[in-house]
Protein backbone atom coordinates (compact mmCIF):
# COMPACT_ATOMS: atom_id res chain seq x y z
CA UNK A 1 0.00 0.00 0.00
CA UNK A 2 1.26 3.47 -0.89
CA UNK A 3 1.91 5.89 1.92
CA UNK A 4 -1.46 7.48 2.68
CA UNK A 5 -2.55 10.64 4.44
CA UNK A 6 -5.51 10.04 6.72
CA UNK A 7 -7.72 13.02 7.40
CA UNK A 8 -7.36 12.19 11.10
CA UNK A 9 -6.08 9.54 13.46
CA UNK A 10 -7.71 9.08 16.86
CA UNK A 11 -5.40 8.30 19.78
CA UNK A 12 -6.95 7.21 23.06
CA UNK A 13 -4.51 8.25 25.79
CA UNK A 14 -6.86 6.91 28.48
CA UNK A 15 -10.18 5.07 28.58
CA UNK A 16 -10.85 6.31 32.12
CA UNK A 17 -13.46 9.03 32.58
CA UNK A 18 -14.58 11.20 35.48
CA UNK A 19 -18.21 10.94 34.30
CA UNK A 20 -20.65 8.26 33.14
CA UNK A 21 -22.79 9.93 30.48
CA UNK A 22 -25.88 8.23 29.10
CA UNK A 23 -24.94 8.90 25.46
CA UNK A 24 -21.47 7.33 25.86
CA UNK A 25 -21.69 3.54 25.76
CA UNK A 26 -19.56 1.77 28.36
CA UNK A 27 -16.73 -0.43 27.10
CA UNK A 28 -15.58 -3.67 28.71
CA UNK A 29 -11.85 -3.04 28.44
CA UNK A 30 -9.28 -2.76 31.21
CA UNK A 31 -9.04 0.84 32.43
CA UNK A 32 -5.59 2.31 31.91
CA UNK A 33 -3.52 5.30 30.80
CA UNK A 34 -0.99 5.40 27.97
CA UNK A 35 2.60 5.93 29.00
CA UNK A 36 4.50 8.90 27.57
CA UNK A 37 7.08 6.63 25.90
CA UNK A 38 4.28 4.69 24.21
CA UNK A 39 2.61 7.89 23.03
CA UNK A 40 5.93 9.00 21.56
CA UNK A 41 6.17 5.68 19.74
CA UNK A 42 2.68 6.16 18.32
CA UNK A 43 3.45 9.72 17.22
CA UNK A 44 6.67 8.71 15.48
CA UNK A 45 4.81 5.94 13.66
CA UNK A 46 1.70 7.80 12.51
CA UNK A 47 3.05 11.25 11.66
CA UNK A 48 3.82 10.26 8.08
CA UNK A 49 0.20 9.17 7.63
CA UNK A 50 -1.66 12.24 8.91
CA UNK A 51 -1.46 15.91 9.87
CA UNK A 52 -4.23 15.72 12.48
CA UNK A 53 -4.57 13.64 15.62
CA UNK A 54 -7.56 13.56 17.97
CA UNK A 55 -7.11 12.61 21.63
CA UNK A 56 -10.39 10.79 21.65
CA UNK A 57 -12.10 7.41 21.51
CA UNK A 58 -13.28 6.81 25.06
CA UNK A 59 -12.20 8.37 28.36
CA UNK A 60 -11.43 11.93 29.41
CA UNK A 61 -8.01 13.04 28.08
CA UNK A 62 -7.66 15.87 30.60
CA UNK A 63 -7.50 13.25 33.37
CA UNK A 64 -4.07 12.19 32.12
CA UNK A 65 -1.25 13.56 34.31
CA UNK A 66 0.98 13.99 31.23
CA UNK A 67 -1.61 15.74 29.06
CA UNK A 68 0.50 18.86 28.49
CA UNK A 69 3.59 16.81 27.63
CA UNK A 70 1.52 14.84 25.12
CA UNK A 71 0.28 18.06 23.52
CA UNK A 72 3.75 19.56 23.24
CA UNK A 73 5.19 16.31 21.85
CA UNK A 74 2.59 16.29 19.07
CA UNK A 75 3.38 19.95 18.32
CA UNK A 76 7.10 19.20 18.23
CA UNK A 77 6.36 16.57 15.58
CA UNK A 78 4.33 19.08 13.52
CA UNK A 79 0.98 17.41 14.21
CA UNK A 80 -2.19 19.44 14.68
CA UNK A 81 -3.87 18.23 17.86
CA UNK A 82 -7.57 18.16 18.70
CA UNK A 83 -9.07 17.33 22.10
CA UNK A 84 -12.59 16.11 22.89
CA UNK A 85 -13.48 16.73 26.52
CA UNK A 86 -16.32 17.13 29.01
CA UNK A 87 -14.53 20.33 30.04
CA UNK A 88 -14.66 19.85 33.81
CA UNK A 89 -10.87 19.56 34.08
CA UNK A 90 -10.00 22.44 31.75
CA UNK A 91 -7.75 23.91 34.47
CA UNK A 92 -5.37 20.97 33.86
CA UNK A 93 -4.55 22.39 30.42
CA UNK A 94 -1.48 24.61 30.37
CA UNK A 95 -0.08 24.11 26.85
CA UNK A 96 -1.59 26.20 24.05
CA UNK A 97 -0.19 23.98 21.27
CA UNK A 98 -3.69 22.82 20.36
CA UNK A 99 -5.66 23.22 17.14
CA UNK A 100 -9.16 22.60 18.48
CA UNK A 101 -11.07 21.83 21.68
CA UNK A 102 -14.36 19.95 21.26
CA UNK A 103 -16.58 20.36 24.31
CA UNK A 104 -19.38 17.82 24.84
CA UNK A 105 -22.07 20.08 26.30
CA UNK A 106 -24.47 17.23 27.16
CA UNK A 107 -21.99 15.72 29.58
CA UNK A 108 -23.60 17.83 32.32
CA UNK A 109 -27.20 18.47 33.39
CA UNK A 110 -26.35 21.57 35.42
CA UNK A 111 -26.90 24.75 33.41
CA UNK A 112 -24.75 26.86 35.73
CA UNK A 113 -21.93 24.30 35.50
CA UNK A 114 -22.18 24.31 31.69
CA UNK A 115 -22.03 28.11 31.57
CA UNK A 116 -19.01 28.11 33.88
CA UNK A 117 -17.22 25.48 31.81
CA UNK A 118 -17.85 27.36 28.55
CA UNK A 119 -16.56 30.60 30.15
CA UNK A 120 -13.42 28.82 31.40
CA UNK A 121 -12.67 27.41 27.95
CA UNK A 122 -13.29 30.84 26.41
CA UNK A 123 -10.77 32.31 28.84
CA UNK A 124 -8.28 29.53 28.07
CA UNK A 125 -8.34 30.11 24.30
CA UNK A 126 -8.21 33.91 24.60
CA UNK A 127 -5.30 35.35 22.64
CA UNK A 128 -4.67 32.10 20.77
CA UNK A 129 -5.72 30.56 17.46
CA UNK A 130 -7.38 27.59 19.15
CA UNK A 131 -10.85 26.76 17.83
CA UNK A 132 -13.51 26.01 20.43
CA UNK A 133 -16.36 23.76 19.25
CA UNK A 134 -19.38 23.30 21.52
CA UNK A 135 -20.99 19.99 20.63
CA UNK A 136 -24.43 18.61 21.31
CA UNK A 137 -26.70 15.93 19.85
CA UNK A 138 -29.96 16.94 18.21
CA UNK A 139 -33.04 15.43 19.86
CA UNK A 140 -36.48 16.60 20.97
CA UNK A 141 -36.01 16.34 24.73
CA UNK A 142 -36.86 19.27 26.97
CA UNK A 143 -33.28 19.25 28.27
CA UNK A 144 -31.88 19.66 24.76
CA UNK A 145 -34.21 22.59 24.07
CA UNK A 146 -33.11 24.27 27.32
CA UNK A 147 -29.45 23.87 26.32
CA UNK A 148 -30.08 25.38 22.89
CA UNK A 149 -31.94 28.33 24.44
CA UNK A 150 -29.09 28.91 26.90
CA UNK A 151 -26.50 28.91 24.09
CA UNK A 152 -28.56 31.38 22.04
CA UNK A 153 -28.85 33.73 25.00
CA UNK A 154 -25.17 33.44 25.92
CA UNK A 155 -23.91 34.18 22.41
CA UNK A 156 -26.83 36.44 21.47
CA UNK A 157 -28.11 35.01 18.22
CA UNK A 158 -31.46 33.81 16.90
CA UNK A 159 -32.71 31.36 14.32
CA UNK A 160 -32.42 27.64 13.75
CA UNK A 161 -29.12 25.99 14.57
CA UNK A 162 -28.00 23.76 11.71
CA UNK A 163 -25.00 21.45 12.06
CA UNK A 164 -22.27 24.07 12.63
CA UNK A 165 -22.56 27.78 13.33
CA UNK A 166 -19.95 30.35 14.32
CA UNK A 167 -21.12 32.05 17.49
CA UNK A 168 -18.00 33.96 18.47
CA UNK A 169 -14.33 34.57 17.69
CA UNK A 170 -13.00 31.04 16.96
CA UNK A 171 -16.09 29.64 18.73
CA UNK A 172 -18.51 27.30 16.95
CA UNK A 173 -21.67 25.42 17.85
CA UNK A 174 -22.01 21.96 16.31
CA UNK A 175 -25.34 20.15 16.49
CA UNK A 176 -25.65 16.72 14.89
CA UNK A 177 -28.21 13.91 15.01
CA UNK A 178 -27.86 11.53 17.93
CA UNK A 179 -26.50 8.10 16.98
CA UNK A 180 -26.27 4.65 18.52
CA UNK A 181 -22.90 3.05 19.20
CA UNK A 182 -22.37 -0.11 17.12
CA UNK A 183 -22.43 -3.30 19.17
CA UNK A 184 -22.08 -6.95 18.17
CA UNK A 185 -25.20 -7.77 20.22
CA UNK A 186 -27.38 -5.42 18.18
CA UNK A 187 -29.37 -6.30 15.07
CA UNK A 188 -27.80 -5.89 11.63
CA UNK A 189 -28.55 -2.52 10.02
CA UNK A 190 -27.27 -3.38 6.55
CA UNK A 191 -24.63 -5.41 4.71
CA UNK A 192 -23.99 -2.79 2.04
CA UNK A 193 -22.71 0.76 2.22
CA UNK A 194 -19.69 2.98 2.60
CA UNK A 195 -17.62 4.27 5.51
CA UNK A 196 -14.62 6.57 5.97
CA UNK A 197 -12.91 3.96 8.16
CA UNK A 198 -9.46 3.04 6.80
CA UNK A 199 -9.75 5.67 4.06
CA UNK A 200 -10.00 8.87 6.09
CA UNK A 201 -9.42 7.64 9.64
CA UNK A 202 -8.17 4.96 12.00
CA UNK A 203 -8.07 4.83 15.80
CA UNK A 204 -5.49 3.62 18.31
CA UNK A 205 -6.76 2.43 21.67
CA UNK A 206 -4.94 2.99 24.94
CA UNK A 207 -3.36 -0.50 24.88
CA UNK A 208 -2.01 0.04 21.35
CA UNK A 209 -4.76 -1.85 19.53
CA UNK A 210 -5.38 -0.36 16.08
CA UNK A 211 -9.03 -0.31 14.99
CA UNK A 212 -10.61 1.13 11.83
CA UNK A 213 -12.61 3.92 13.47
CA UNK A 214 -13.39 5.80 16.70
CA UNK A 215 -16.73 3.98 17.19
CA UNK A 216 -15.05 0.61 17.78
CA UNK A 217 -14.90 1.36 21.50
CA UNK A 218 -14.45 -2.29 22.53
CA UNK A 219 -11.70 -3.07 20.05
CA UNK A 220 -13.80 -5.68 18.24
CA UNK A 221 -12.00 -5.17 14.91
CA UNK A 222 -8.39 -5.67 15.98
CA UNK A 223 -6.12 -4.90 13.04
CA UNK A 224 -2.89 -5.15 15.05
CA UNK A 225 -1.03 -3.50 17.91
CA UNK A 226 1.14 -0.45 17.27
CA UNK A 227 3.27 -1.18 20.33
CA UNK A 228 4.33 -4.47 18.75
CA UNK A 229 4.48 -3.68 15.02
CA UNK A 230 4.54 -0.58 12.85
CA UNK A 231 1.45 0.98 11.36
CA UNK A 232 2.44 0.20 7.77
CA UNK A 233 2.52 -3.53 8.49
CA UNK A 234 -0.83 -3.33 10.29
CA UNK A 235 -2.53 -1.48 7.41
CA UNK A 236 -1.22 -4.05 4.93
CA UNK A 237 -2.65 -7.05 6.75
CA UNK A 238 -5.34 -9.11 5.03
CA UNK A 239 -8.13 -8.01 7.37
CA UNK A 240 -7.49 -4.30 6.79
CA UNK A 241 -7.17 -4.73 3.03
CA UNK A 242 -10.35 -6.83 2.80
CA UNK A 243 -12.28 -4.28 4.85
CA UNK A 244 -11.02 -1.30 2.86
CA UNK A 245 -11.78 -2.94 -0.50
CA UNK A 246 -15.21 -3.91 0.77
CA UNK A 247 -16.07 -0.28 1.50
CA UNK A 248 -14.78 0.74 -1.93
CA UNK A 249 -17.26 -1.74 -3.43
CA UNK A 250 -20.03 -0.80 -0.96
CA UNK A 251 -19.85 -4.20 0.71
CA UNK A 252 -19.64 -4.45 4.50
CA UNK A 253 -17.15 -7.11 5.59
CA UNK A 254 -17.10 -6.79 9.38
CA UNK A 255 -19.93 -7.85 11.68
CA UNK A 256 -19.56 -4.73 13.85
CA UNK A 257 -19.88 -2.48 10.80
CA UNK A 258 -23.08 -4.25 9.76
CA UNK A 259 -24.51 -3.06 13.08
CA UNK A 260 -23.41 0.57 12.75
CA UNK A 261 -26.12 3.05 11.77
CA UNK A 262 -23.66 5.97 11.83
CA UNK A 263 -22.50 4.76 8.38
CA UNK A 264 -25.82 5.96 6.99
CA UNK A 265 -24.65 9.56 7.42
CA UNK A 266 -22.04 9.00 4.69
CA UNK A 267 -23.16 9.52 1.10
Amino acid sequence: MKEKKFKKIYIEITNICNLSCTFCEQDNRKKEMMQLKDFEKVINDVKKHTNHIYLHVKGEPLLHPNINEFIDLAYKNKLKLNITTNGLLIDNLKSKNIRQINYSMQSSHDIDEIKETISKIQEYIKGSNISFVIRMWRDETKENQILQKMIKEKFQFEGEIKDRKQVGNNIYLSIKPEFNWPNLKKDICSTEGYCHALSQQIAILVDGTVVPCCLDNNGDIKLGNIFKENIDKILNKERAIRMRRGFENRKIEEELCKRCDFRKTFK
